[in-house]
């Protein structure tokens, strides 16, 4: 049996990676989830459920070391941006004390993909096309062709992005923001491609054209594009990514790739893969214990997110709150599934 940890089960990286190990059906897996809170809805889809705290607090990794003794977890598939760069930190102390994998890309790998400005720079230094990209201070707005994209250098889901059609609309954007940068507004569809790299076996790399609502994907197109493909598996290379790593991209009129951000880690679209038929989770997992993976993608079909309700007992919640641990499950509630 293999033992698996997922943490952030609040959300939907961690609910994702979940999906996608109760599809691999050649597999004995035993999932252990956490969460800071009770309520966290992905709590209740594993075998067992843990509290812990922050990903900010001094604690948290105490808590994860914990965790790993008494489940024996043999691997940590971290679901929050927050904890990523303290999970490549001790990854090593893990693997060499618990015989714990944490699934995840080395610290300057992190470094750049969270930060837009550095992503941007590293295209650069490397050849790889990217947008026009600057910092506020080194705009020429009277020169600089409209429209842009205004965001911060650091951030998620969309928040703080402006899209600005002349100088007074920018000013106000920058200005409203902490650590912003300056970005060419590339029209057309937006892409976000997948591709995964675990101990020395390369991924297909899977790309979907997308519609965003508040930030999250919830209508995805699987693509077969040799271009964006070679582009995007050729940048994963280059950067040194370990485990699954997501890459949003728009194509110019020309047709010519230009990625504007980098998360160094499974996504939200995780699950959406997994049911095309590339299971990035099955593909680590499988790289790692040196078994055969073959993806299957079915580009013919289309995925349409929608919401899902559980059933969770009270008593269930409140022993968990109380002991912080447990055996939990929940009745998943649909009309359409």
């Amino acid at each position: 049996m293999i033992r698996v940890l997922v943490t952030g089960m609040g959300g939907g990286v961690g609910q994702g990676i979940v999906k996608s190990l109760k599809l691999i059906d050649d597999l004995d897996i035993y999932i252990v989830t956490a969460d800071m809170s009770e309520l966290a809805s992905g709590l209740y889809g594993g075998d067992y459920s843990y509290l812990v705290p922050a990903a900010s607090d001094e604690l948290y990794f105490d808590r994860i070391k914990q965790i790993c003794i008494e489940q024996n977890i043999d691997f940590y598939f971290p679901g929050t941006d927050v904890e990523l760069i303290n999970c490549a930190t001790y990854s090593s102390e893990l693997k060499d004390k618990f015989n714990v994998d944490i699934i995840i890309s080395p610290v300057n790998v992190i470094e750049i993909a969270d930060d837009k400005y550095k992503t941007v720079n590293f295209l650069k230094e490397n050849d790889f096309s990217y947008p026009e990209t600057f910092l506020p201070n080194e705009v020429d707005w009277e020169q600089i062709k409209f429209p842009l994209i205004i965001k911060p250098r650091v951030g998620c889901r969309s928040i703080g992005v402006h899209f600005v059609n002349n100088i007074n609309e920018a000013k106000e954007a920058v200005n409203s923001l902490e650590d912003p940068i300056v970005q060419e507004y590339i029209e057309g569809s937006e892409y976000t491609c997948t591709a995964a790299i675990y101990n020395g076996v390369i991924s297909d790399v899977l790309c979907l054209r997308r519609d965003l609502r508040s930030g999250d994907t919830f209508r995805a197109f699987p693509v077969k594009s040799e271009v964006i493909e070679s582009y995007v598996r050729k940048i994963a290379v280059k950067i040194g990514i370990l485990g699954s790593c997501n890459f949003q991209l728009r194509l110019t009129s020309s047709g010519e790739p230009k990625l504007f951000e980098i998360n160094s880690r499974f996504s939200g679209t995780t699950p959406f893969c997994s049911y095309l038929g590339f299971n990035p989770v099955e593909f680590c997992l499988k790289a790692k214990l040196g078994l055969k993976y073959q993806s299957n993608i079915n580009y013919e079909k289309v995925v349409l997110r929608h919401w899902a309700e559980v059933m969770v007992e009270k008593c269930s919640l409140d022993d968990l709150k109380e002991n912080l641990q447990g055996k939990v499950s929940a009745l998943k509630v649909s009309n359409l599934l």
